[in-house]
């Protein structure tokens, strides 16, 4: 994976907690427009990566009420120049914080929840491990690949059941900060972020 060298921004440290209070405000407070044009560049810098030899990419439906990214645009991207690629979606158990891993399919039927979250209702189960690349919904990240998400460990356990192959690509709308104070041996590390701004590289994999 080829990044670019942007300059990760630098900034006082902080816990976890109080990063997700910060950003979550920030990313609330992100007008229409504003959004509109950094979701544009983040599904361009995506598309700026290597997806030739992938085969199973797991990806995110934004969550409209917590102003997430939309990468729906790069999804399209996805189904219309890399057909070989099957797209992977979750479904959470809000009880074991698991998430259950299903084919996307152009006629896959999707629901909300009781908590507002796009979820399949049925297909084709998928094992975590024959996963390539995922795209991890995330508020912050900082230089190391840290992140910070809503506090509820899906991600975290998530990744844990993965290949140790496994590209991890975070996407958010702001740079990284210097360091996040209170990193657990749980947490697992993202290898790129990807923002509106450009392409983070924390660790040196390529896609291939």
């Amino acid at each position: 994976m080829h990044c670019s060298n942007t300059q990760i921004c630098v900034g006082l440290n902080m816990t976890k907690s109080e990063y997700r209070k910060l950003y979550k405000e920030k990313r609330s407070n992100i007008s229409g427009c504003e959004k509109k044009r950094m979701d544009q560049n983040i599904c361009t810098n995506l598309q700026m990566l290597s997806w030739d030899a992938v085969n199973y990419v797991h990806v995110y439906l934004p969550i409209e009420k917590f102003n997430e990214p939309d990468i729906l645009p790069f999804v399209d991207y996805l189904r219309e120049c890399h057909k070989n690629i099957k797209l992977v979606i979750s479904k959470s158990n809000f009880e074991s914080h698991a998430m259950e891993n299903y084919i996307w399919e152009d006629d896959s039927v999707l629901q909300l929840n009781k908590w507002g979250i796009l979820e399949p209702t049925q297909g084709e189960l998928i094992h975590s491990n024959l996963i390539d690349i995922v795209l991890v919904p995330l508020l912050v990240v900082d230089e190391k690949g840290n992140r910070v998400g809503y506090g509820k460990g899906f991600y975290d356990r998530f990744l844990s059941d993965c290949s140790a192959q496994i590209k991890k690509i975070g996407i958010s709308y702001f740079e990284p900060v210097t360091e996040i104070d209170d990193v657990g041996e749980w947490d697992v590390p993202l290898d790129c972020l990807v923002t509106g701004y450009g392409i983070y590289n924390f660790i040196d994999k390529e896609i291939e």
